[in-house]
This record gives structure tokens, C-alpha cells and sequence, in this order.
């Protein structure tokens, strides 16, 4: 009986609806219809259903073979820097103490002069070694930035055949369907694309900035400067 009843009131309804319609399209005259909004020129395309690849650069850039290769190469560079300022330093404390021992044992020009000599020697140094430091880690960022095209090239390659038009970053994400997550297969493919990868440094001279320091013009009057802090 519910069903009946709301069936007959719906039919009464539509009834009076189709009454007040056809009278207000008496009363007005007749109009042309306007176009739909989605048929206008500035209607959005439609959205495609989103099929999703997950990558996990980071790792993929640390555990590659040619990621392990540009860093072993960057930490040895490094290891053989560090002994040789550690060298140069030692000599330098070594120098110094011999000028100081010799003030008053000789005339103050020339105790002034070999203050000047070796306050520009240490200025060489720690310019040189800024110089050095700068141009290994411009030839390692140089090294991760192929290593990054290479693999972004892998990842283009991996989405277009898994049909994917998101890419994400697996550190972005902290839940996720596994079957989306490409990474050992880009790892895979970067190794064989790219097994190693040669650190090349700049030389020194060559970046901005490069020339050696200037000399000292200003007479030293009182004790050498001294030479760098011995590193721990």
C-alpha cells in the first residue's frame, strides 16, 4: 500500500509540475536555448583516471653501482687531501716556531722580512686548499647530476610501459600498494645502463676565483702570522 500510495503522489506530482511548466512557457515568449557549459571553448578536459609508479630515487642513488663508484671515488680524493694539508700544516707549525726562536737573534728587518715571507704562505695555502676542496665537490655534484638524468631517464622509459601518468617519490609516500613501487626494476635497468661512473674534479685554477692570493703590502711589526690549527 506505501508503494501505491507514493507511486500515485509522484504521478500527481509530476502531473502538477508538467502544468506549471507548460503555463510559464506560455506566459514567456519563446527564447533559443543556450549551450550546454561543457560545450563552451574554456570547458576543463577531462581528467584521467590517475595509474601510479612509485620510485625510490634516494636508494636508487646510493646503491647503485655508479653511485658507489663516484663516492668510493670522492672519499678516496678526499682521504688523500686531508693527509697532504695535514702535511703541509705540520710544516708550517714547524716554520713558524723556528721564526719565532730566531726574534732577537737576529736584525728586526729581517726577523719582519721572514714574517711576511711566511704570513703569505699560509694565506697560499688556505687558499689553495678552499680552491681544492670547492673543485672536488663541483666534479661530485657534476657526477650525481648524470647519474640523476640517467636514472630519470630509466624512470620515463618504466612509466610509459606500465602506462603510469604519476610518478612519486617513495620518501614522499608513507602508504602505498606495493605493485607500485618500480624501484629494483630501475635499479636493475640503471646498472646495466650505467655500471660506473668517472669523477671528474676541475682543476683548481680553472674556477672563479682561482688566482692565488695577493701579497701582503703592510710590514709585519710584531710576531709571524700563525700558521692553521692543527685538524683533530
Amino acid at each position: 500500500m506505501i508503494r501505491v500510495n507514493f507511486h500515485r503522489a509522484a504521478v500527481v506530482a509530476l502531473l502538477i509540475g508538467a502544468s506549471v511548466a507548460g503555463a510559464a512557457q506560455a506566459a514567456s515568449p519563446a527564447t533559443t536555448p543556450a549551450a550546454p557549459l561543457s560545450s563552451g571553448t574554456n570547458a576543463p578536459p577531462p581528467v584521467p583516471a590517475p595509474v601510479v609508479m612509485i620510485i625510490d630515487y634516494e636508494g636508487i642513488m646510493a646503491v647503485s653501482k655508479a653511485g658507489k663508484s663516484i663516492s668510493a671515488q670522492a672519499d678516496a680524493q678526499r682521504t688523500a687531501m686531508q693527509k697532504e694539508f695535514a702535511q703541509k700544516e705540520n710544516d708550517l707549525r714547524t716554520e713558524q716556531a723556528d721564526i719565532e726562536k730566531a726574534h732577537g737573534t737576529m736584525p728586526q728587518d729581517q726577523w719582519e722580512a721572514k714574517g711576511r715571507e711566511f704570513q703569505q704562505k699560509v694565506q697560499s695555502y688556505q687558499h689553495d686548499a678552499q680552491l681544492r676542496d670547492r673543485a672536488l665537490q663541483i666534479g661530485f655534484n657534476e657526477s650525481k647530476q648524470k647519474l640523476t638524468e640517467a636514472l630519470t631517464g630509466v624512470v620515463q622509459q618504466l612509466a610509459g610501459e606500465r602506462g603510469a601518468n604519476l610518478v612519486l617519490y617513495k620518501s614522499q609516500v608513507p602508504l602505498y600498494e606495493t605493485s607500485y613501487d618500480a624501484s629494483q626494476e630501475a635499479l636493475n635497468r640503471l646498472d646495466a645502463k650505467l655500471p660506473a661512473l668517472t669523477l671528474t674534479i676541475p682543476k683548481p685554477s680553472d674556477l672563479a676565483g682561482g688566482q692565488p692570493a695577493a701579497p701582503v703590502a703592510a710590514a709585519a711589526k710584531t710576531a709571524p702570522a700563525a700558521a692553521p690549527a692543527k685538524k683533530k
